[in-house]
C-alpha cells in the first residue's frame, strides 16, 4: 500500500503569509515609515521579472521530454512520473528502466529497490547479478542529474542499481541509446547513457510526505520539500527510507535497507543560472545464496555432513534459505556527491555551460561460509573506495542555421581495492589474512569536442561532431603496504607489480533528421566510441603472475548504426501527445576482454571477444485525456558474439549467443487518474516481459 499526505497549498500559502506579515508590520514599526503605492508598472515589472525567472528555472530540468525527442537526431526515450509511479512505492532503479523499450533487467534473489540488478540496453550491461561472461559489463553511463556515478575503472561494481533506491524523488529517467553526440557522450557511454533526473527546485512552494508498507517486511518513507522562489533563489530537499526481507523461507530472512537524501538550490539572474546540488545514499542488504536444483551429497540445510535434510529445491523447498550461522554475504554500496552547474550568457548567442562535481563511493563485501570446516579461509572481506574529481565545460554559439557546442570534459579518480580472506578459527583475520590483496589505481579522463546541429531549411538538420579521448591508467600493487602483519604463508591475489597506460582515440559521429510532416521525421546516427579496459586488464586482482603485455591491450571499441522514424501527434480525435517511435540499430564491439573469476581456484581467466547487437525497438504512449495514459514498448535483439576465444587456447566459438541478452522484451502500462473531495486517486497497471536464449560464460549454449 502506499499513502500520501499533500500539504494543501491554500494552508501552506496562509503559514507563509502570516510570516511575511510580520515581518512586514515590524519593519514598518521600526522605521516608522508612511504608507506607499505601487503602480501598475511596477506590478507589470515585477510580473516579467518572475516570468523570466521563471523560464531560466525551467531551463535547469534536464528531464527530456515528448518534443525533444522527436526533434533529435538521436534514439532516445523518456520514463516520466507516471510510468515510474506505476511499478509501484517500493521499486526501485531497475524496476523503473525495466519500462523504457529495449531494456532488461535481472536480479539475484532480492526484492525491491534495496537489492542490486543488472540492466542491460539493447544487450549493452551496467550493474552485477552473479552472472560472468557478459560482453560488455560497464558499457553503460549512469548519470544523477547529469552528474556521472560510474566507477572509471571497476570491472566488478562500476555502478549498483540500490544506488537510487527511493523513485519518489525522481521525476524523469533519460535513456539515450548507443554512443550519441560528443556533447552528451561519457567514458562508458558505448550502449548508453542513463540519466536520473530528480525533482526540481520550483516557482511555487510545496511539501510532500508519504509512507509505503506491505508484505515481506516493506517499510518506508519518502518526503520533499520545496521553498518556491525567492528573490531568484529556489531550493527543495527530498529523502526517503525503506527496508524490507526477501521472500526466502527458513530462520533467517537475509533483511535489506536503503536510504538516500537530495538536496538543490538555483540561482536564477539576468544573463544565466548558478545552481548547487548534493546526493548521498546507502545500500545494506544481504544477498540470497543459491539454491542447488537437485540435491548434492553432504550439503545439508545446517552444514556440511550434518544430521539435517539435504539442502535443494526438491528437498528443502525452492525459497528455502540457509541458517546466518552457515552462510551470508552482507553488501553495502554508499555514495555521495556535491555538484555544481553554471549557464552563463556572455553575449547575446554566446552561452557557457560548466559543471564540476566530486563524488566518493564505498562498497563493503562481507561473506562467511561455514560449509567446509577446517578451510584457510571460510570468511572475506572486501571494502573497495573511490574518490572521483570532475569538471565539464563548454560553449554553445547560436548563428542563423548552425548551433555548435565545442568544449571538453577532464575527471580523476583514485580508486583502492583493499581485499582480506581469513578463518578466525585458524586464528588470521580481517587485518591478520591469509589471502589479501589492495590495489590502488589513479585514472584521468579527458575529451575535448566539437559538434555543430546545422539547419539549412525547416525540417531537416544534420549534427556532425568529433570527440577526442584520451584514458591514463596507472595500477598499483600495495598489497605489502595495506597488509604489513601477515602469517606465514599469506598470498598476495594481486602478483603484478605495477602497470601503466595512456590510450588517445577519435570518436566521429554524425547525426540526420528530415521532418516532411510536422508530426512525422525519419532520423539516422552513426557513432564511434572507445572505452577503456577495465582494472584486471591491467594485472588488479591478477594471480595468475607473469606481466601485462600493454602493447597488445587495445580499448573496447563500439561502431554503432542507428535508423528509425518518430511521430508525434498533439490533438486529432482520441490522440493527445500521442508518440510512436520505431528504430533499427546494429552495434558492434570489438577487443572485449571478458573476466571470469573462478573461486574455486581464486584466479581470474580472461577471454578475448568481438560481438554484434542489433535489432528494432518499437515504443508507443498517448495521453487521450487528463484521466488517462497509455504506454506500450516492444523490443527485438540479436546478441551474438562473432568471435569468443578463451584465454590460453581452445575452442574459437562464433555465433553463440551473449548470455542474459533477451530476444524479446515486452512493457505495457494503463494509469488512471481522478480527483474526489481532495483525494487523488490513481489505480495504475503496468507488466514486463521478457524471452532470452541462454550460454555459460565459456560460450557452451543452452
Amino acid at each position: 500500500m502506499n499513502k500520501r499526505n499533500r500539504m494543501n497549498p491554500l494552508l501552506f500559502a496562509m503559514c507563509t503569509a502570516g510570516f511575511c506579515t510580520w515581518n512586514t508590520i515590524t519593519a514598518a514599526y521600526g522605521a516608522n515609515s508612511g504608507s506607499q503605492s505601487t503602480s501598475v508598472g511596477e506590478v507589470n515589472a515585477s510580473a516579467s521579472a518572475l516570468s523570466e525567472s521563471a523560464k531560466a528555472l525551467a531551463s535547469t530540468d534536464g528531464k527530456l521530454t515528448r518534443k525533444k525527442i522527436f526533434k533529435s537526431t538521436q534514439s532516445q526515450a523518456v520514463v516520466g512520473k507516471r510510468e515510474i509511479q506505476g511499478v509501484g512505492p517500493a521499486a526501485g532503479a531497475a524496476q523503473a528502466l525495466s519500462l523504457a523499450p529495449g531494456i532488461a533487467v535481472r536480479g539475484y534473489g532480492g526484492i525491491s529497490s534495496t537489492a542490486r540488478y543488472e540492466i542491460a540496453v539493447r544487450g549493452v550491461k551496467v550493474g552485477w547479478s552473479s552472472v560472468n561472461g557478459d560482453v560488455e559489463r560497464n558499457g553503460l553511463t549512469v548519470l544523477f542529474d547529469g552528474i556521472p556515478m560510474n566507477n572509471l575503472i571497476s570491472h566488478n561494481g562500476g555502478w549498483d542499481s540500490n544506488e537510487i533506491p527511493i523513485l519518489q524523488m525522481i521525476h524523469g529517467i533519460n535513456v539515450t541509446y548507443g554512443p550519441g553526440n560528443p556533447a552528451g557522450r561519457w567514458f562508458d557511454s558505448v550502449g548508453g547513457t542513463i540519466n536520473f533526473v530528480p525533482l526540481q527546485p520550483s516557482v511555487k512552494p510545496s511539501a510532500e510526505i508519504g509512507t509505503t508498507f506491505g508484505s515481506n517486511g516493506t517499510l518506508g518513507y519518502n518526503f520533499d520539500l520545496k521553498t518556491g522562489m525567492y528573490d531568484g533563489w529556489s531550493a527543495i530537499l527530498a529523502g526517503g527510507y525503506t527496508k524490507n526481507n526477501t521472500f526466502r523461507t527458513g530462520t533467517f530472512n537475509a533483511p535489506s535497507q536503503s536510504l538516500a537524501y537530495f538536496g538543490k538550490a538555483v540561482k536564477t539572474f539576468r544573463s544565466g543560472t548558478f545552481s548547487l546540488g548534493g546526493y548521498v545514499d546507502s545500500s545494506r542488504e544481504f544477498r540470497p545464496n543459491f539454491i542447488p536444483v537437485t540435491p548434492i551429497q553432504g550439503i545439508t540445510t545446517q552444514g556440511l555432513n550434518a544430521n539435517a535434510p539435504l539442502y535443494s529445491q526438491q528437498t528443502s523447498g525452492f525459497y528455502a534459505s540457509l541458517p546466518e550461522s552457515i552462510w551470508f554475504k552482507q553488501l553495502k554500496v554508499q555514495g555521495y556527491m556535491l555538484y555544481s552547474k553554471l549557464n552563463l550568457r556572455l553575449s547575446r548567442d554566446v552561452t557557457l555551460h560548466e559543471m564540476a562535481w566530486y563524488r566518493h563511493g564505498h562498497r563493503v563485501h562481507y561473506r562467511i561460509t561455514n560449509f567446509v570446516p577446517g578451510s584457510s579461509v571460510n570468511s572475506e572481506y572486501y571494502n573497495p573506495s573511490s574518490d572521483t574529481y570532475g569538471d565539464k565545460l563548454y560553449f554553445d554559439w547560436r548563428l542563423p542555421m548552425n548551433l555548435v557546442k565545442a568544449g571538453g570534459s577532464w575527471i580523476h579518480q583514485q580508486y583502492t581495492t583493499p581485499y582480506a580472506g581469513y578463518n578466525t578459527l585458524l586464528g588470521t583475520s580481517p587485518s591478520f589474512p591469509i589471502q589479501y590483496n589492495s590495489d590502488v589505481l589513479y585514472n584521468n579522463y579527458l575529451t575535448g569536442f566539437v559538434q555543430d546541429t546545422f539547419t539549412p531549411f525547416s525540417g531537416f538538420k544534420i549534427t556532425p561532431g568529433i570527440a577526442a579521448v584520451q584514458y591514463q591508467t596507472q595500477m598499483y600493487n600495495n598489497g605489502a603496504q595495506a597488509f604489513p602483519n601477515l602469517p606465514a604463508g599469506a598470498q598476495n591475489q594481486t602478483l603484478i607489480n605495477s602497470a601503466s597506460d595512456t590510450i588517445s582515440r577519435l570518436e566521429p559521429s554524425i547525426g540526420v533528421r528530415f521532418a516532411p510532416v510536422k508530426w512525422g521525421s525519419v532520423y539516422a546516427h552513426y557513432g564511434r566510441s572507445y572505452q577503456n579496459p577495465t582494472d584486471n586488464n591491467y594485472g588488479a586482482y591478477n594471480g595468475n603472475g607473469g606481466t601485462i603485455d600493454l602493447n597488445s591491450l587495445k580499448p573496447v571499441k563500439s561502431t554503432d548504426y542507428e535508423v528509425g522514424a518518430k511521430f508525434l501527434v498533439h490533438n486529432w480525435m482520441l490522440l493527445h501527445n500521442f508518440t510512436f517511435n520505431v528504430n533499427y540499430y546494429h552495434d558492434s564491439l570489438a577487443n572485449e576482454t571478458i573476466a571470469t573469476f573462478l573461486s574455486n581456484i581464486s584466479q581470474t581467466k580472461f577471454a578475448a571477444a568481438d560481438a554484434v547487437v542489433n535489432g528494432v525497438n518499437i515504443a508507443m504512449a498517448d495521453n487521450p485525456s487528463w484521466n488517462w495514459h497509455l504506454f506500450a514498448n516492444l523490443a527485438l535483439n540479436h546478441s551474438y558474439y562473432t568471435s569468443y576465444t578463451p584465454q590460453g587456447g581452445g575452442t574459437t566459438l562464433y555465433g553463440a549467443n551473449v548470455s542474459y541478452s533477451p530476444y524479446l522484451t515486452m512493457s505495457a502500462g494503463i494509469d488512471y487518474r481522478y480527483y474526489y473531495h481532495g483525494f487523488l486517486f490513481s489505480p495504475q497497471l503496468s507488466t514486463v516481459k521478457d524471452i532470452e536464449g541462454f550460454v555459460y560464460a565459456d560460450g557452451h549454449v543452452a
